[in-house]
């Protein structure tokens, strides 16, 4: 008698629950109930990620099927995901160690720093963050974006905010904002290195004075280096956007840009070289070890 299934139990408790109601509740509130759970128990959650765990993103490679949907499961958004897509197209993005790689670009997702997390990082300095209007657009919510942004901006990070309709409708003007303000963030850098060596050169010149002046300016030439090979890798990247046009117009120009730019990058190397082939001993050694620092 007392062996038998715990079943048995729930069913005689069900049927006499049943029997209650029937008998004492009226058979429309019996219904509108039924009906109320039976919409509800189908209801859809809210989106909601599910991103892989970083071991599993840290294996996948290009040659590995469908890779791009356990990125997308990172996204906490559709117009993440957009957003995603669209970088993958546009800068031939491949999975390489947890993160995505292409074009001389690297782009990481759900990134931690300090109490944040965030969206999208681009070469571990430019954040992109896909605010959506519901969430972003009130005082409270500005104000919060605000100081969240003043405290990334502290850490050496570079804050660009995209509106989430405009990379669920509008991808490509997406890109564009990325890629210009990955040029403007690329160019304060370079502008930031110039500055440092221009005082590791007033370092060196006042713990030794020279005879004589020398025959270059060490400061100018680090300058000249450092924006020379800026605008040759920011040629190449735009001559890289250039040459995805089909037009066969446009790939002839893009191979004479391509050869313009060799030249000129050629040129100018030639010309540093003999720069530093005329230097005296004496600035030859200041310049190998101004290099040297700049290298560290």
């Amino acid at each position: 008698m007392f062996n038998k299934p715990d079943w048995i139990y729930w069913v005689a408790i069900g049927w006499t629950a049943f029997t209650f109601a029937f008998v004492f509740v009226s058979p429309l509130l019996i219904l509108q109930l039924v009906v109320i759970w039976g919409v509800t128990a189908w209801i859809r959650p809210k989106y909601k990620s599910a991103c892989s765990p970083s071991n599993e993103l840290d294996t996948l490679t290009s040659d590995d099927e469908d890779w791009q949907r356990h990125f997308r499961r990172c996204c906490e958004s559709p117009a993440e995901v957009a957003f995603l897509d669209a970088m993958v197209a546009a800068f031939n993005l491949m999975p390489e160690k947890g993160r995505l790689r292409g074009e001389g670009l690297t782009l990481q997702m759900q990134v931690p720093v300090l109490n944040y997390r965030l969206d999208f990082l681009i070469d571990d300095g430019l954040i992109v963050e896909v605010d959506g209007a519901k969430w972003h657009s009130t005082p409270e919510a500005i104000e919060r974006d605000a100081e969240r942004d003043k405290a990334l901006a502290r850490e050496g990070y570079e804050i660009l905010r995209i509106p989430a309709k405009v990379t669920l409708y509008n991808p490509e003007d997406a890109i564009k904002q990325v890629s210009y303000a990955r040029s403007a963030w690329l160019d304060r850098k370079a502008q930031a290195r110039s500055s440092r060596a221009q005082g590791l050169d007033g370092t060196f010149a006042n713990q030794k004075s020279l005879t004589h002046e020398p025959k270059f300016s060490t400061q100018g030439l680090v300058a000249s280096l450092e924006n020379g090979l800026d605008r040759c890798s920011d040629g190449m990247n735009r001559l890289s956007e250039q040459m995805e046009q089909p037009t066969a117009r446009m790939r002839e120009k893009n191979e004479a840009d391509c050869k313009r730019i060799q030249q000129e990058a050629e040129e100018k190397k030639a010309q540093l070289q003999a720069e530093v082939d005329a230097m005296d001993p004496e600035a030859r050694i200041i310049y190998d070890r101004l290099m040297k620092e700049c290298g560290k």
